[in-house]
């Protein structure tokens, strides 16, 4: 086979061979060659130029499937790749089947000698794929019209005029699935020419013979690499031809037809990643009625979040984050949605905890760096971002469906709040680089919080599951608490459980959360003298607003699982008499309704990540339509249809992943902050370059490469946040898996094997505004 470099050389000698001013083309084509040479490369070409008898059979030689051509007057096996390599290059070779086409036939860019030549061996990539199809959140397929699976030969012809060759998965009267080579490119929005003759001659049918415009509107991911690629299509040709098919063979028995089943699978795919993000963020979802907080929706990701808004006492105090004037200003009148940055700290006074909180808006220059060199020094700085929309009637008419019987208390809530915690600890001392103003410190008391009243917020948990770890008893019995400052306190239980306590006080408790408190059950050590239940001790989990209530979580000693066990004893012996105290899980309806709402209000990008051998892939990206600055740089800067994350993380997916991929010391999340300058002319982006935040060696540097990056097109600063998967086929439901098998074994395997392989959840998030604040350059 011909070397690249000679392959222009040749290409322009082969159609000349043998006629008149061959010699003088050569002469002109290698001036600096000797005589020799010259010999050299024209004996090369009268090789590639002998005839040749030998039939092509690639069967089992390339990545395709292969089918029989009888071409030159001899039968022939070739695949798509070949097939269009032949009609290419016969004009080449004078129309004529030579040594040399048929070395080119034998060495296409599929074929497994090629491949295994360049180390490009599908099953061992060197490299993470960092592009992927995006994931509409809130967003599912659904059909007016049926469709019938049935497997029929096509061929299409691409924009550029390369003929392939596949075959439909299934079949509407406005759109199809088919499969075709893998080898070729499909871009989203391109039209395809698409001839049925298998199904025209079924159905005697001539203009299906004629060509029919479809355009691709869906790609699917090749997760098996296999030889095909899957597409989406809708008709574009105004005719009857396909749906007189469709009823054609509707009438025959040898059709096995099955309505919108690949839609099913689409579907399922959404949603379980969709589940995915709404049981991982670390966004924190609130819901109001008008002014007032109404519900908070809590996973185990932002619960730090939730925790970090409770007062010495545990009480929710989230709410005065959201003061009158503050909600004035993100819920303003004939705005869909709103955002702003919040800086917070905490201080400790008298044993009680005061929250401050300030806006950008709310704070003069020298007020804000003063708040900033209070605030960034404490271990309870943060740095938030608060999104507000509003809910819609088009919220109301989706949600009707959903949940009709709780379309009233649907009806009440008016708005969605998010709030992301953008802080970063290796970034706080950039609050302290401008010089503190000399302000005394109690010019930001205007910004504390609020202590009472401590407003009622059902804090909703977004899986349906008992969240306690074990069940509770109602029941009454005396008791004494003993704290080192408030002394002596006589009470009684309200409910109790092997491991925790809720206890009624007569007096109010001057305690804080997490203290420790001595418990005697007066009453049951009267009934059992011997009984372990003196002196217990408890830790404080919360205190009632007025004090007189506590809530205790038993302390680990070396006596504690004697203690633990003999009201296990108890509990049994007694069940007769105790009364179960349930626990109560938020309604699924209501849930639901929550978890639409925020799928089509995403304030991150949420992405995952499986494991494939040894490298990382993406497997899916979270998006909204029209979406963000952010998702729309990550949508031009992949293929058409696609999305990706090149922009942020480059190709280094496993560099960036490996603390929560390793399988050693593994951590339980990991923060970046990147820095990325998009280039670009006439509203195209031309180039994109990103660093993060630990190649940069002084803040100064940083705002070098950031005005750089404004002169030449757009600045962004992404804050990435990535968690480990251990277990991604929890989130694939096994009573939906066993209808999809019904419908498709092999596609429904595909689904589990790629839920089975997510290792990585993640999020990005513009934090642009925060940085420029951050670095005094907006």
């Amino acid at each position: 086979m011909m070397q690249d470099h000679d392959k222009t050389l040749y290409d322009q000698l082969l159609p000349l061979y043998e006629m008149e001013g061959f010699d003088d083309l050569l002469f002109k084509l290698t001036p600096t060659e000797s005589n020799s040479e010259r010999l050299i490369i024209k004996m090369e070409v009268r090789k590639l130029m002998s005839a040749c008898s030998r039939p092509v059979d690639l069967r089992g030689k390339v990545v395709g499937e292969c089918r029989r051509y009888f071409l030159n007057n001899v039968n022939h096996w070739l695949d798509d790749v070949a097939i269009n390599l032949y009609h290419r290059r016969l004009d080449i070779y004078q129309g004529k089947m030579t040594q040399g086409l048929w070395d080119d036939l034998h060495n296409t860019s599929n074929s497994y000698r090629v491949l295994q030549r360049q180390g490009d061996v599908r099953a061992a990539e060197s490299m993470d794929t960092v592009e992927t199809v995006p994931l509409r959140f809130g967003h599912y397929l659904s059909r007016s019209e049926n469709r019938i699976q049935i497997s029929s030969r096509i061929q299409a012809f691409l924009p550029d005029g390369t003929e392939v060759n596949g075959s439909t998965i299934d079949l509407s009267n406005s759109g199809m699935q088919v499969k075709l080579p893998a080898a070729f490119r499909y871009d989203e929005g391109s039209t395809l020419v698409v001839y049925f003759p298998q199904l025209g001659d079924e159905c005697r049918l001539p203009e299906l013979f004629s060509g029919l415009n479809y355009r691709v509107v869906g790609v699917e991911l090749n997760f098996n690499k296999d030889s095909f690629q899957r597409l989406r299509l809708r008709l574009v040709t105004s005719t009857d031809a396909i749906k007189n098919a469709i009823e054609t063979k509707s009438t025959q028995d040898t059709v096995s037809s099955r309505s919108e089943n690949e839609d099913k699978f689409l579907t399922t795919r959404s949603k379980s990643y969709e589940q995915i993000f709404l049981e991982q963020t670390s966004s924190l979802p609130l819901f109001f009625c008008g002014n007032k907080l109404r519900y908070s929706l809590l996973t185990e990701q932002n619960r730090s979040l939730w925790d970090y808004w409770h007062d010495e006492r545990n009480l929710p105090v989230v709410d005065k984050l959201f003061s009158a004037a503050r909600l004035q200003h993100l819920a303003l009148e004939g705005l869909t949605s709103s955002e702003t940055l919040v800086y917070c700290f905490s201080h400790q006074h008298s044993d009680k905890t005061f929250f401050f909180s300030a806006c950008p808006t709310e704070l003069t220059p020298e007020l804000r760096r003063l708040f900033w060199h209070v605030g960034s020094s404490r271990p309870s700085w943060r740095v938030l971002r608060v999104t507000m929309a509003k809910i819609n009637e088009e919220d109301t008419r989706r949600l009707q469906d959903i949940s009709p019987a709780y379309i009233q208390q649907i009806d009440e809530l008016t708005h969605i709040a998010t709030i992301q915690d953008l802080t970063l600890e290796t970034v706080n001392s950039d609050y302290r680089i401008p010089i503190k103003p000399k302000l005394p410190s109690r010019s930001l008391n205007q910004f504390v919080h609020e202590r009472d009243p401590i407003a009622a917020i059902d804090a909703v948990p977004s899986v349906l599951a008992p969240q306690r770890k074990e069940p509770r008893y109602q029941h009454k019995t005396g008791t004494i608490l003993i704290h080192h400052t408030s002394g002596e306190l006589h009470g009684e239980t309200i409910d109790f459980s092997p491991h925790g306590l809720n206890i009624s006080l007569s007096g109010p408790f001057s305690g804080s959360k997490s203290q420790e408190v001595a418990v005697t059950f007066t009453d049951l050590k009267r009934v059992d003298p011997n009984a372990p239940l003196g002196n217990v001790p408890y830790k404080v989990i919360q205190i009632s607003e007025d004090r007189t209530n506590v809530k205790l979580a038993l302390l680990k000693d070396r006596h504690s699982k004697h203690r633990s066990h003999y009201l296990q004893r108890l509990i049994e012996h007694n069940q007769h008499k105790l009364m179960l105290d349930s626990e109560k899980l938020p309604d699924a309806p209501l849930l639901s309704a929550m978890h639409q709402m925020l799928l089509t209000r995403l304030s991150v990008t949420p992405y995952f990540l499986v494991r494939r051998g040894e490298t990382l892939q993406v497997s899916g990206i979270g998006t909204n339509y029209p979406g963000s600055e952010l998702s729309r740089i990550l949508h031009k800067s992949a293929a058409a249809g696609m999305i990706s994350l090149a922009p942020v993380l480059g190709e280094h997916l496993s560099k960036y992943a490996n603390g929560v991929t390793r399988q050693r010391n593994r951590l339980e999340q990991i923060r970046h902050e990147f820095y990325v300058a998009a280039t670009i002319a006439n509203g195209v982006v031309i180039a994109v370059k990103s660093r993060s935040l630990d190649s940069f060696e002084t803040p100064e540097e940083r705002k070098f490469f950031i005005s750089q990056a404004k002169k030449r097109g757009k600045f962004f600063a992404v804050r990435n946040w990535m968690q480990p998967i251990d277990d991604g086929s929890q989130w694939l439901n096994s009573e939906t898996s066993e209808q999809l098998m019904k419908l498709s074994t092999k596609r429904t395997a595909q689904l589990e094997h790629e839920f089975a392989d997510l290792c990585v959840y993640g999020e990005m998030s513009d934090i642009t505004d925060e940085v420029m604040m951050r670095l005094e350059m907006g």
